[in-house]
């Protein structure tokens, strides 16, 4: 390759309604898109760090992609690998901005081959990809199987309630996807999901504290509901830690707080191994990452409902994504990336 610069073209999306989490309330979506030209192509990524789930600030990215032009100027001809191995020198600690880097290198190099970026990574890879519809961006007619939604926040009898209501207003055949985001402790955890029990859980995602692995160890041995982690997956070692000590039956992936492609490859590879679900999602990013994040999850044949439906989040996102039917959407056989950025 031939790397002649990588430029950073910042955005702000904003929300159509305030997107809420256990620690926060945002209005907008703040973040930056990669541009990285290679010879006559042009590699897309994105960089969009967010506050309580990555620990690299949006201002460090910048800095450390400052960094990299520098070290990159006038390098001449590289190798993929010796490529990847500056980003990790200026981006250590830096998950975002590494894999924004190396979806917009995979880029150019799946349109070298004139290949779907998913079908470079794995010419085995599937073409159709399931994913989760979202209770409150979705609704019945939709005809997702799985719709998630959050609870654990009130009180356990107002919790119940609202599956009830839920359960009657998208019927019996759906499922559901309950986030906690971590928080219950252990008592408050068995009695939330043996009062769950009677409707149509899939799992249970992160009930626990993301460093409490005990607790959510004995968790499973206390319910017939399936324990999802999330926030738990910070690394390779934490995965491994994980599986160790049994704490969870699937893996929820969000690549962007992961890194490099290798590491979550080898993350689903142990996972695999170990009779663990994995299920790739995101973090409510713009077009880009949605995209890169449907790639990866073909290239690694999920079979399982993603969580990259949040496709209307905003009053005006930077491109389009595939259109979503019955739950399921496909790619086309477009090179590289696929998407067109909105002017």
């Amino acid at each position: 390759m031939n790397i002649k610069k990588i430029e950073s073209h910042p955005y702000r999306l904003k929300f159509k309604k305030p997107f809420k989490t256990a620690g926060d309330i945002y209005e907008n979506r703040d973040g930056f898109i990669l541009k990285v030209h290679s010879g006559s192509f042009i590699g897309i990524g994105e960089v969009s760090p967010l506050k309580g789930f990555n620990i690299e600030s949006l201002q460090e990215c910048y800095y450390a992609l400052e960094a990299i032009n520098q070290t990159i100027n006038d390098i001449g001809n590289i190798g993929r690998d010796d490529l990847f191995d500056i980003f990790d020198l200026h981006s250590m600690m830096m998950p975002s901005l590494l894999f924004g880097l190396e979806t917009a290198v995979f880029d150019i190099l799946s349109q070298e081959s004139k290949l779907p970026l998913s079908k470079y990574l794995n010419n085995n890879s599937s073409n159709v990809l399931k994913v989760n519809g979202i209770h409150g961006l979705h609704n019945p007619n939709d005809g997702f199987d799985i719709i998630k939604i959050k609870l654990g926040y009130r009180n356990i009898y107002d919790d119940i309630k609202k599956m009830e209501e839920l359960s009657n207003i998208y019927g019996e055949k759906v499922k559901f996807r309950i986030d906690a985001n971590g928080q219950l402790d252990l008592v408050k955890a068995i009695r939330f999901c043996k009062s769950m029990e009677k409707f149509n859980i899939d799992y249970i995602e992160q009930p626990i504290a993301p460093d409490n692995f005990e607790d959510l160890a004995e968790l499973r041995l206390h319910t017939k509901i399936k324990v999802a982690v999330d926030e738990s997956i910070v690394d390779i070692f934490s995965a491994y830690k994980l599986i160790d000590n049994q704490c969870a039956d699937i893996f929820v992936i969000k690549p962007m707080t992961l890194g490099k492609y290798s590491t979550i490859n080898k993350i689903i590879e142990i996972a695999k191994e170990n009779e663990i679900e994995c299920i790739i999602t995101n973090m409510f990013d713009s077009a880009v990452n949605r995209m890169a994040c449907m790639h990866f999850a073909l290239s690694n044949n999920i079979g399982n409902e993603c969580g990259i439906s949040a496709d209307d989040i905003f009053d005006l996102d930077i491109a389009k994504t595939p259109e979503i039917n019955n739950g399921k959407l496909a790619i086309n056989d477009c090179p590289g990336l696929g998407i067109i950025l909105n002017d």
